[in-house]
């Protein structure tokens, strides 16, 4: 710590010293005291004063060198905070604290984008295991001749819904940059989601229901088209085989919100499963037995559901089918 910039520090110190002893000889001369004792009580303010601020200045250089020769000795600058540095003064103390916390905060961050970065790349292990099966079935069609242009359409569209969903797994982090607020219709969103899922839902023989469904809601289309989508890949997953199959679209409108359902007639999810169907990677007893999931499309749609600011909830009985809500904020604003 440089004296010159130590000074420029405690100008204001030096001035008010400077003040008070002019005061006093004033003061002295009003009063019609003896030079000899104001230059006494001056002479003693100065060396209490000169005392004071070069002790203070010491101290603080001791400790300021000290931090930077530590510094300089480190190959990894933010392990500063990890060494023994104890300021006496009240400065150094509020700016370790300080250091403690930015370098609490940022070690949390770290953890946080290191376990991102490494549930990314299990997940992307387990994409790559998921989409070679569309591609091997594919290639075996074509091997054995038997080219079944619907089956063929089942597997691309298998493969092509894998893709979007390791997209909007990406963007789920934010996703501010790409959605757009503003008024959907729920009738055609759920229209296009079925046009979509046409090859799979005509495949399986999946019957559709829809009720009440021509509502305006503030949303972003993409976005809902793409959860819409998961959730009817996981009705179709986990449909029943030996009944008619079907999914319904439903829509109530509450006080301050409106809440699409979708329900289906399959399998169901066991009772204790039900809380963990939003967990990354969760796949249920009945996604193990059908090994037909990959516990993440229910995850994507909590996550971009909570960044959109819609509720997603989910009911389901085993052996009777699944009902999942979303519930959308009304917004006059944008309904206008």
């Amino acid at each position: 710590m440089k004296l010159v910039i130590y000074i420029k520090e405690k100008l204001a110190f030096i001035f008010s010293m400077v003040f008070i002893i002019i005061a006093i000889y004033v003061m002295g001369y009003a009063c019609k005291i003896r030079r000899d004792y104001m230059n006494v009580l001056a002479l003693i303010i100065v060396i209490l004063s000169v005392f004071q601020l070069l002790t203070e200045y010491l101290r603080k250089k001791k400790f300021y060198n000290e931090m930077y020769n530590i510094l300089e000795g480190l190959d990894q600058k933010y392990l500063l905070t990890e060494m023994k540095l104890n300021p006496n003064f009240a400065e150094g103390e509020i700016l370790m604290d300080v250091m403690y916390e930015v370098d609490r905060s940022m070690k949390e961050r770290l953890n946080e984008i290191e376990q991102s970065y490494v549930e990314f790349k299990e997940y992307l292990e387990m994409w790559i295991h998921q989409i070679k099966i569309p591609i091997s079935a594919i290639k075996l069609m074509n091997y054995n001749g038997n080219i079944d242009v619907a089956k063929q359409l089942v597997q691309i569209n298998r493969m092509n819904d894998y893709v979007e969903q390791i997209l909007y797994y990406a963007r789920a982090d934010a996703p501010e940059k790409d959605y757009i607020l503003k008024k959907c219709n729920l009738e055609s969103i759920i229209n296009n989601v079925l046009l979509q899922q046409k090859e799979l839902l005509l495949g399986n023989r999946i019957k559709i229901q829809k009720n009440n469904t021509d509502k305006d809601v503030v949303t972003d289309g993409k976005w809902i088209t793409f959860m819409l989508g998961q959730i009817i890949n996981n009705s179709v997953k986990y449909m029943d085989k030996n009944k008619e199959s079907y999914i319904s679209f439903e829509v109530v409108e509450a006080k301050d919100k409106t809440i699409l359902t979708i329900k289906d007639n399959g399998i169901g999810i066991t009772i204790k499963d039900v809380p963990r169907v939003f967990e990354r990677s969760f796949t249920g007893e009945n996604g193990r037995k059908n090994n037909v999931s990959t516990g993440m499309g229910l995850y994507i749609c909590k996550r971009l559901c909570n960044k959109l600011g819609h509720e997603i909830d989910i009911s389901s009985v085993d052996g009777e089918g699944t009902s999942v809500s979303i519930s959308f904020g009304k917004n006059d604003y944008y309904l206008k």
